[in-house]
């Protein structure tokens, strides 16, 4: 009884870290710095699409795991210098539209075209970038 209690408020706590924007860490990812910098821009992310798109707290909930899993591919894929700029771009595009493609039943119509414009922004960024180094 007491162990099904301390599940209970350990899932609550973690519930509720997630819905005001805490990050939560595994002991795992709190060792890892390069993951921690992943999620902590994850985070961010979530904060600033949250704020934009106005998520509600249940949707905010459901596309924080959704960002988790995006933001260390993304990381991963930076950091490789073995690709040439356009192999990047091209799995850069592709694991974003894997992520809109998580992203479009939570969000309604409108929120999700206000975030197609921001992933359009983001890719006119990032292609300023490249033809700028």
């Amino acid at each position: 009884m007491q162990r099904n209690f301390q599940k209970l408020v350990v899932t609550l706590v973690w519930l509720a870290a997630l819905a005001i924007g805490v990050p939560t860490l595994s002991a795992q990812d709190a060792m890892s710095s390069g993951n921690s910098d992943a999620k902590q821009e994850a985070m961010q992310k979530l904060e600033k699409m949250a704020t934009a798109l106005q998520l509600t707290p249940a949707q905010k909930k459901q596309v924080a795991p959704v960002l988790m899993e995006e933001a260390p591919k993304l990381k991963a894929l930076k950091s490789d210098t073995s690709m040439r700029p356009m192999q990047k771009a091209m799995q850069m595009r592709q694991i974003a539209n894997d992520t809109d493609a998580k992203l479009k039943p939570i969000l309604t119509p409108q929120q999700y075209q206000t975030w197609e414009q921001m992933r359009e922004q983001e890719r006119q960024q990032m292609m300023q970038k490249m033809e700028n180094k």
